[in-house]
């Protein structure tokens, strides 16, 4: 099974220009980058000057990479591991290039906390996750979309019985396995890891989320079925999830972004990346 040529062509073309940017951001070199005049950049959802964030506290690039392209929408985006001043970081970086320039750096940072084991995210055995999805098993964009739409929906309501997705989803966030995890593997008090997604989500373990807001949807890769969702979530700080915890305890909000795998209308992976929290109902700087 090939991909159509023009969008091989189109999609090496964007990675190219990703490589590009990181050669530039690694090299601390900002000056190496051509960007349109209406150019924005933004890190944790601060606008910020090209040269500024990560771009001073970045020490190298570590062993990792992920890339997912829509060559219809002109977007890029790299997943990748960096050592920040000692520290590994997952290195989240969406790029829309117009022709020969690049308009928009959107880049999201997640340093290591409660959640942060990236090796899964970066072993060799993602390589399925990327997989050319057979023609009669393909979505089109606006059911890609749907599907990741209706998950986010779901959790706001507490409703796992309307999400399409498999039982045996895995969903990693911060590259830890969050769902139908091996049971002997799960720590106390997060036995809910290995629920699979529906019944998490029908349980109320994510009730203490609530909101999930401001979605977009820059990348939607149809021959390979994945949709990446940009978004924040909201943390009032004073719902409890099942059994009555309160596992954020102060107010606050998120931003992440989500990459789904949705092969026959269904979902089969699902991967977050996010942490850093931001002023309660702050937005993504989009």
């Amino acid at each position: 099974m090939m991909e159509n040529e023009p969008r091989q062509a189109e999609r090496s073309r964007l990675i190219h220009v990703m490589d590009e940017y990181l050669e530039a951001l690694f090299a601390r070199a900002p000056g190496r980058i051509r960007v349109a005049p209406h150019f924005r950049y933004t890190e944790d959802g601060q606008t910020l000057p090209l040269g500024a964030g990560i771009w001073r506290t970045l020490r190298g690039r570590r062993e990792g990479a992920q890339y997912f392209v829509d060559p219809d929408a002109g977007q890029v985006e790299f997943w990748g591991l960096a050592d920040e001043m000692g520290e590994a970081a997952i290195v989240s970086i969406r790029l829309k290039v117009e022709g020969r320039v690049i308009a928009e750096a959107e880049t999201i940072v997640t340093r290591p906390g409660p959640f942060f084991d990236p090796a899964a995210v970066f072993a060799g055995s993602t390589a399925a996750f990327h997989a050319l999805v057979e023609p009669d098993a393909r979505a089109g964009r606006e059911e890609l979309i749907r599907a990741a739409d209706i998950y986010f929906d779901a959790i706001e309501l507490s409703d796992g019985a309307r999400v399409p997705v498999r039982g045996d989803c895995r969903r990693l966030v911060n590259g830890v396995v969050d769902s139908a995890d091996d049971p002997s593997l799960v720590e106390q008090g997060e036995e809910h890891r290995a629920l699979d997604v529906a019944r998490q989500i029908t349980d109320g373990h994510y009730g203490y989320i609530e909101a999930l807001r401001d979605r977009r949807y820059p990348i939607v890769d149809m021959d390979r079925g994945l949709v990446v969702c940009h978004l924040v979530f909201d943390h009032p700080g004073d719902l409890p999830r099942a059994g009555g915890d309160f596992p954020i305890k102060s107010p606050s909000s998120m931003i992440f972004t989500e990459i789904f795998r949705v092969v026959g209308g269904r979902i089969e992976e699902i991967w977050a990346l996010g942490s850093n929290a931001i002023p309660y109902g702050g937005g993504s700087g989009w």
